[in-house]
């Protein structure tokens, strides 16, 4: 299929999807609210109505992510559903804050190609740079260090002009399965990233946003790194392994053009802006980590620790480490700063709203009872009879969710369910949230999964045949990783 072709194709996929959903949504929304399923009291049979309604402009994208967020929220004033100072008050929980300096930390990493230059360290060896095998690796790896820090998003544009200017050739007659491995690691790559760090992907902070606000229990930065890192290095590692086993033959083959050499003809300028960046990263880091470190040493119960824990919250160290790149001179003389607020006001905005949005809804859900009401039939279920698994149900179904809906979507329908299935039940909540929030990262298969699958297909290098063989194996692996990681290493979290 070729980039013309590919394009006709997502074109009219997604106008027939979005018609589908307009129709769908008030249409759905109507007959919940006549049938009231679960005999719910007014308030939750009118909360449960806008949810189908956003729940089909969510999967459908209808009307645009951030859009939908608030019209639900404005449906839920209207209707009555709760005052307008409850369901607005989500939109200014600290984990929103937390996104907003991590988006402007993150718009400084871009701006000064940090970004370009842990995939040129990453590229540079020989071990990465010389054969098919070696750029599916090293692509793979690149992406997933950048999106450590940026979005996926961010990182598969980024990072897929680099993978197409590495493997394609004017004089091919087809794309060789080798070219299609490379630029879906780089999706794969910025998937499984994200899932490392809190400020990874947006349903990483959205789940422990969920899990504090309706479990009670915080999952802070240094917590996050315990379990986020092992999972996210074993599912690269076997991303690599799928993807070369099925696409990686191609002995013989070099390269089309270095990808060290693409990244290189970037200019060397700005060098201030890049070093004030990182000194704000490392601060960051630092001040992200130290009430961690300081307990594991002095004791969780000591007044130090305990201070710090206080005074450091992710949130305030996120917008603390932000706010110094607008004040950190690149030129004092023209008083130029390493950030200005032109460039601040490029952060994409609309997902804080749809984080908002998803906060709202999910707290009034457990409010209303509604989640509770979802939760005790999944738990009822014999398959969710014990809590692993329950946790299974929650990863594999917020995997197959996560196919056909966004990511962020899927974390925000499912994860207040999970943590309400946990507690009728009887079981740690955290635990299944978790497992639900991972797993909606998880989409491989189709171009509509993520958007780094988007923007690979998009270059007509991946047809959609390839995507969707290895995109099976992937999913099936980040269901049992997922499941054992969470088993294997969440008892080291905090739990109530």
């Amino acid at each position: 299929m070729d980039q013309t072709r590919a394009g006709r194709f997502e074109d009219t996929f997604e106008r027939a999807t979005k018609t589908a959903g307009l129709i769908a949504g008030p249409t759905l929304g109507a007959v919940t609210w006549l049938s009231n399923p679960g005999g719910h009291p007014p308030d939750a049979r009118r909360l449960l109505a806008i949810l189908v309604v956003a729940v089909c402009f969510w999967v459908t994208e209808a009307i645009p992510l951030p859009a939908t967020a608030l019209l639900a929220s404005a449906l839920c004033i209207v209707t009555g559903v709760a005052p307008a100072r409850t369901v607005l008050a989500p939109y200014a929980d600290p984990v929103i804050f937390l996104f907003i300096g991590s988006f402007l930390l993150a718009e400084a990493f871009r701006k000064y190609h940090l970004d370009r230059r842990i995939a040129g360290v990453m590229l540079r060896s020989r071990t990465f740079g010389r054969s098919p095998g070696g750029l599916i690796a090293g692509f793979g790896l690149s992406s997933a260090a950048i999106s450590t820090c940026l979005s996926n998003t961010a990182t598969a544009a980024l990072m897929t002009p680099i993978a197409v200017g590495a493997v394609e050739k004017p004089e091919q007659e087809r794309t060789m399965p080798w070219s299609s491995g490379v630029l879906l690691m780089v999706a794969y790559g910025a998937s499984v990233g994200g899932m490392a760090t809190l400020i990874g992907t947006p349903p990483n902070l959205l789940t422990a946003g969920f899990i504090e606000r309706l479990g009670g229990v915080k999952v802070g930065f240094s917590a996050w790194l315990l379990f986020g890192v092992p999972l996210a290095l074993v599912l690269l590692a076997l991303s690599i392994f799928w993807t070369r086993l099925v696409l990686g033959r191609a002995a013989g083959v070099h390269p089309a053009v270095s990808p060290v050499e693409l990244i290189e003809r970037e200019t060397a300028e700005e060098t201030a802006g890049r070093r004030w960046t990182l000194v704000a990263f490392a601060l960051a880091g630092l001040l992200w980590t130290l009430p961690a470190i300081v307990s594991a040493v002095a004791g969780p119960d000591a007044d130090i620790a305990k201070d710090l824990t206080r005074l450091l919250p992710e949130s305030a160290v996120a917008l603390l480490s932000a706010s110094l790149l607008f004040v950190a001179p690149t030129s004092w003389r023209e008083r130029r700063f390493a950030l200005t607020w032109a460039e601040g006001r490029q952060v994409n905005w609309g997902i804080i709203l749809l984080f908002g949005g998803g906060l709202s809804l999910g707290t009034l859900a457990e409010t209303t009872g509604i989640a509770r009401w979802a939760g005790e039939g999944i738990s009822r279920t014999s398959l969710a009879a014990t809590p692993a698994g329950l946790l299974a149900v929650a990863i594999a179904m917020t995997i197959v969710i996560s196919e056909f809906a966004s990511n962020t979507a899927a974390a925000t329908l499912l994860v207040p369910i999970v943590i309400a299935a946990a507690q009728a039940a009887g079981f740690d909540p955290v635990r299944p949230a978790l497992g639900a929030g991972l797993a909606a990262t998880c989409g491989f298969i189709f171009p509509v999964s993520t958007p780094p699958n988007a923007i690979v297909f998009g270059t007509g290098l991946v047809p959609l045949r390839r995507m969707i063989r290895v995109g099976v194996l992937l999913d099936v692996s980040s269901f049992v990783v997922v499941w054992l990681g969470m088993l294997l290493l969440t008892p080291l979290l905090p739990h109530r």
